[in-house]
């Protein structure tokens, strides 16, 4: 595995502070995905999708700052990569 590859994966404990920082600012839904943004510290892109009507969104989330910020509505234009 790439230090690249590497580099971008969550940890389950990520994973658990991340929900944790969702929940506290009272966002509900599924967590789709994660992924750590490089060179950015403790900055993540969280797939988030509705639980009423399967809209996905992506947000940028900060532990060390605990912002979370709304970044776009999913749809067949706008993916997140995988890669």
């Amino acid at each position: 595995m790439s230090e690249k590859v590497a580099a971008n994966e969550v940890t389950q404990r990520e994973m658990i502070r991340i929900i944790g920082l969702f929940r506290k600012q009272g966002f509900k839904g599924n967590y789709l995905s994660f992924q750590h943004v490089v060179d950015e510290g403790a900055t993540y892109f969280v797939v988030m999708g509705d639980e009423n009507n399967g809209n996905q969104g992506l947000f940028k989330a900060n532990l060390l700052t605990g912002e979370v910020a709304f970044q776009y509505m999913l749809d067949e234009d706008h993916v997140v990569s995988s890669k």
